[in-house]
């Protein structure tokens, strides 16, 4: 018998197989960010024995998941390894599912190759199990009435498709602005409230999705949504967008009222088409887009009381401001990928004003809270403990401000280190955003006028 040596992909070291192996799901995608599969491998010769009619054995892909083994099928066909690396960098959650792609999707397939073999396995050191080939899938958009997977898995991108942790926000911002508002609560408008609000807000996102697959598929933070991974067409994002956002709707006309109704059918039209649009245009696009933050207290404080009180231009004020340092933030360490991506964003197109923005905005906080205790919706110990949040929030909106100031008036450019140090407060300025609005809100509603005497008059 005369011996070949068969070229199989192995990890360059055995001390980083664990990682790499269980780590695995697909091929590597170069054009998405990931490794690329010649910084894994290397090709190392074992020894084969020939087959004894001499013919060419047909070679197929091994399935991801399995230890490394020599398979053969009834030929006598010899499998190639090929391993792969989950890396995922910035991703949104259900980014980290996105590398459910067939092969067909992926750039970095398995590796082949052609040598005379025989059915004999003398010679290698592990144990051969045959294993059938798996067959080639394609990802198909999810039907709920034609179901080819579960039930859950469908529901689970629908839901994906609505962004659910901004709806949320955007539904307790405006059950807030409902218990903040100085007239009477019915507990059963507050459910037609929440479930009109949080509908509606579902209906722009799916909007949303189904428009920018092509541009979100850039950006590792968006590539996992639904629409982007085949799980949902665009048509039927916009047919699910259709049937919650009249449902909501529909809920808030007759469970609330018309202008609550009229208020959230125009915050659909405004984010999924105006906002969405001009992200591709204009850095104005955020200003537009901190209106459609604004919105959900009117909602709120339009359910239970009048428009025309100041109190609620005040508490709509305070959300519009909010957005710009949270957002400003946010994308200070994305702004080249919004950039690559076809998005025009005030991070990426003028950092300084990014900047000058957020902190702008953060100091704006301080007299809308004075002025919900001016105009009667707070007690007068609002102002001051809030401050305390408003303080530090505008504290750290300097100091990036301060930081992007120095940067940007080197005649050279800002250096690595200055770079560093302002996405380091660009940091500090997100997370303290993340907590300042539920601070805020919550000191209001502990702090709603003549509350505390109510509960005294209550209780004794």
């Amino acid at each position: 018998m005369s011996h070949k040596l068969l070229p199989i992909s192995r990890l360059h070291t055995i001390n980083n197989f664990n990682f790499f192996f269980h780590n695995t799901k697909r091929s590597l995608i170069k054009s998405q960010n990931f490794l690329s599969n010649q910084f894994l491998t290397r090709q190392v010769k074992l020894p084969h024995v020939a087959n004894q009619n001499n013919t060419t054995p047909r070679v197929r892909s091994l399935p991801d998941r399995v230890h490394i083994k020599d398979i053969k099928d009834s030929s006598g066909s010899t499998t190639v390894l090929n391993v792969a690396s989950k890396v995922l960098t910035c991703q949104e959650p259900e980014a980290k599912s996105s590398q459910s792609l067939t092969q067909e999707e992926s750039t970095g397939t398995a590796t082949t190759a052609t040598t005379s073999t025989s059915t004999s396995t003398s010679g290698i050191p592990f144990k051969v199990s045959p294993k059938a080939p798996r067959s080639t899938k394609v990802v198909e958009p999810v039907s709920i009435l034609a179901s080819k997977t579960g039930l859950r898995d469908e529901l689970r991108a629908y839901v994906k498709l609505t962004k659910p942790n901004l709806t949320v926000l955007v539904t307790l911002s405006c059950i807030c602005s409902y218990a903040i508002s100085p007239l009477s609560v019915s507990f059963l408008e507050l459910i037609f409230l929440t479930t009109g609000t949080a509908l509606c807000s579902g209906a722009a996102n799916a909007i949303n999705m189904g428009r920018e697959p092509d541009f979100d598929k850039q950006m590792p933070r968006t590539m996992g949504r639904p629409v982007v991974r085949g799980l949902i067409t665009p048509q039927q994002a916009y047919n699910f967008a259709a049937l919650v956002g009249t449902t909501g709707v529909v809920m808030l006309w007759y469970g609330v009222n018309p202008i609550v109704a009229s208020l959230g059918f125009f915050n659909i039209v405004l984010y999924a088409w105006i906002y969405t649009s001009m992200k591709r245009k204009s850095i104005l696009n955020t200003w537009v887009g901190a209106i459609v933050g604004a919105i959900p207290p009117l909602m709120g404080w339009a359910a239970s009381s009048s428009l025309l009180h100041p109190g609620a231009w005040c508490l709509a004020g305070l959300l519009y401001a909010w957005q710009f340092p949270h957002f400003n933030a946010l994308s200070h360490g994305i702004a080249q990928q919004y950039k690559q991506a076809g998005y025009v964003m005030t991070a990426a197109e003028n950092p300084k004003l990014n900047a000058r923005v957020a902190l702008r905005y953060s100091i704006l906080m301080f007299p809308l809270c004075f002025g919900l205790s001016y105009f009667g919706v707070t007690d007068w110990v609002f102002p001051f403990d809030s401050a305390i949040a408003n303080g530090w929030q505008a504290y750290l909106a300097f100091k990036f401000w301060q930081q992007q100031s120095k940067n940007y008036k080197n005649p050279k450019g800002p250096t690595s280190e200055g770079i560093a140090l302002a996405g380091i407060h660009a940091k500090k300025l997100f997370w303290c955003s993340v907590w300042h609005l539920p601070a805020v809100l919550i000191l209001a509603m502990l702090h709603k006028k003549d509350q505390w005497d109510r509960l005294y008059n209550y209780l004794f």
